[in-house]
């Protein structure tokens, strides 16, 4: 009887907290208003610095009123219906470019800026004095800086503007930004100087500020970044002097020098000392442990037999890795980017590329061009290899991962050159004993001219009802496909998918559930997505930027599910060029897709 009592004690006093708790009022969002023009506005595929605060912020809602091509004098006009409305508590504001800009190209050449610099200062004071007077906190941000380009140059390569100067083309802008300075400075609103920021992240980082703009005007990911990254840390101050319910949200994470990695990732880069790791497959082994491929320790274009593939082995979760071994060595060439393969029989399969030159005359490549394809294998967990063996002789892209179908085959996917004119083809070779011998597919031709054109760099998978699909880079904005029904010995004419595209290559895997998982390049190099499938190919779900890098980007991935749920992605990074590439890896779950895209 006592312990009924207990028990319906805890009930009701359980029941009146709940009613209690849904009585209190949630705290409502605090509303930032984005104020400015297409620096500000939302710009393709890139990530600007609103939608950034958005995803790192919490309990805001950040309102992007950026509107490309405006002036202060066209922003006052809309000031009412665009800011005042929402009734903000935090108002960023950003213009300049326009303002300052001095129509050179026109017919008859202005000769003074589009608003003058006594009227840009006053529309400033105008919203900053405004916005306090309705008690909102004013972030007042400088016109980043501006960089030539030739397309500008030839635009405005007139005076004022400084065409032979490297900072010429933001003269101009000089005294507009120090007219923001002023009026941050007297009228009390925070003040983040881009103009400056930018140049000394550039100088920090030894790169040109041109690297921080898309277009010599617009700034890039990176630039963006720079901008949020600054602006989180002001809006955060703010929220505390004046008790706004902002928090901090998880951030992005740095790997390596130029790469972040979403908030649900892990790191899990191997530690190799050496300045260029080309190839990030990964492979889970028959005792549960997890290896790396790679070519290592110089690039492509080094001097023949200096470069090796390589491995290391982490039973840990990635937390730490064996000592490097070597798989493979050529004294004749560079053998340079593997992928790997474990077949159900627990034999380990590298393929990789016997590099030896580019060489290419008017429209076609030479028959000196040749970077063969090679495989070697391990029946005893890595601990010996087989001497490596050709299995396509002639010029090919980068080896972009191997399955073994259901019945045992195994079919390497590869694209290498024709001639007449020059462009690249996509096909397959195909072992059914296991590696010993070597079969080749047709090829998949869907056109072009030139080094980087046609049906480039495809990986492949196995369908539920027994076809093999194949997915091709190209050049034209989208992968394009092709089928095989009879395990990769003849292949269908290939079409254009509907899924957008770099022109850099994909990487499928099936996963323990049924589904398929592709990580790719959307729109750029430089941001890798993850996205999921259940109907084999036809549709997927919103894909999960799971790393972004800059210079260099995040690209050539590589997936394997290592436990079920539990995805592990390899990718490169290019700070400097191909010559140079680091390979790095992630840790995520497969959940992560649908509980944090669009967050």
């Amino acid at each position: 009887m006592k312990q009924a009592l207990t028990c319906l004690t805890s009930l009701l006093l359980t029941s009146l907290a709940a009613l209690h708790a849904a009585d209190v009022p949630a705290t409502e969002p605090v509303t930032i208003v984005a104020f400015g023009a297409s620096t500000t506005a939302v710009r393709g595929s890139t990530k600007v610095y609103a939608s950034i605060l958005q995803e790192e912020l919490r309990n805001v809602r950040v309102i992007n009123a950026g509107v490309p091509g405006n002036t202060t004098e066209m922003a006052r006009k809309r000031f009412e219906d665009d800011v005042l409305m929402h009734q903000p508590q935090i108002v960023i504001i950003q213009f300049g470019i326009n303002d300052a800009a001095v129509d050179v190209w026109k017919t008859q050449p202005a000769t003074e800026p589009r608003v003058s610099l006594e009227r840009y200062e006053a529309n400033l004071r105008h919203f900053v004095q405004t916005l306090k007077s309705k008690n909102a906190r004013v972030v007042l941000m400088t016109p980043n800086p501006l960089r030539w380009t030739p397309k500008l140059k030839e635009i405005y390569g007139k005076p004022p503007y400084q065409p032979e100067n490297v900072d010429g083309f933001n003269a101009p802008l000089a005294p507009y930004c120090e007219a923001s300075r002023r009026v941050a400075r007297e009228e009390g609103a925070e003040l983040l100087d881009i103009q400056q920021a930018f140049v000394a992240h550039a100088q920090k980082r030894g790169v040109t500020v041109d690297s921080l703009l898309s277009d010599g005007m617009h700034p890039n990911d990176d630039g963006h970044r720079i901008e949020a990254d600054l602006l989180r840390e002001c809006i955060l101050a703010l929220s505390k002097t004046h008790g706004l319910a902002i928090t901090e949200g998880p951030l992005w994470k740095a790997s390596g020098e130029f790469v972040k990695i979403h908030p649900t990732c892990t790191d899990i880069t191997h530690d190799s000392p050496n300045p260029t790791v080309l190839g990030c497959g990964l492979v889970r082994m028959k005792d549960g442990a997890v290896m790396a491929v790679y070519s290592t320790p110089t690039g492509y274009y080094s001097k023949p037999g200096t470069t090796w593939i390589a491995g290391r082995v982490t039973k840990d979760g990635g937390k730490t890795w064996s000592p490097e071994s070597v798989i493979a060595r050529h004294p004749d060439c560079q053998p340079s980017h593997p992928s790997v393969l474990t077949t159900r029989d627990g034999v380990l399969h590298v393929f990789y590329l016997g590099f030896k030159q580019w060489k290419w005359q008017g429209v076609n490549p030479t028959d000196e061009a040749q970077s063969d394809m090679w495989t070697t294998r391990s029946s005893d967990n890595g601990a010996t290899w087989s001497e490596p063996q050709m299995i396509f002789k002639g010029y090919t892209g980068a080896s972009n991962g191997a399955i073994e179908t259901r019945d045992g085959h195994l079919i390497v996917p590869y694209s290498h050159y024709v001639n007449d004119p020059g462009r690249l083809v996509s096909r397959a070779s195909l072992s059914a004993d296991g590696g010993k011998t070597w079969s080749l597919s047709n090829d998949i031709d869907i056109g072009g001219a030139g080094d980087h054109e046609g049906a480039l760099e495809p990986c492949v998978i196995e369908l539920k009802d027994g076809r093999v699909w194949m997915l091709i880079r190209t050049t034209r904005q989208v992968f394009w496909e092709s089928f095989s029904t009879d395990g990769g010995k003849t292949w269908s004419e290939a079409r254009a998918t509907s899924i957008n595209a770099s022109s850099s290559p994909g990487h499928l895997t099936r996963l323990a559930d049924g589904r398929m998982a592709l990580v790719w390049n959307p729109g750029q190099r430089v941001k890798l997505h993850l996205a999921l499938s259940a109907d084999e190919g036809k549709t997927w779900t919103p894909s999960l930027n799971v790393a972004q890098g800059t210079p260099g980007g995040a690209t050539y991935p590589f997936v394997i599910e290592i436990d079920p749920g539990e995805l592990w992605i390899g990718y490169h990074n290019v700070p400097k060029d191909w010559n140079f590439p680091r390979a790095r890896h992630l840790r995520v779950s497969v959940s992560a897709v649908t509980e944090n895209v669009g967050r």
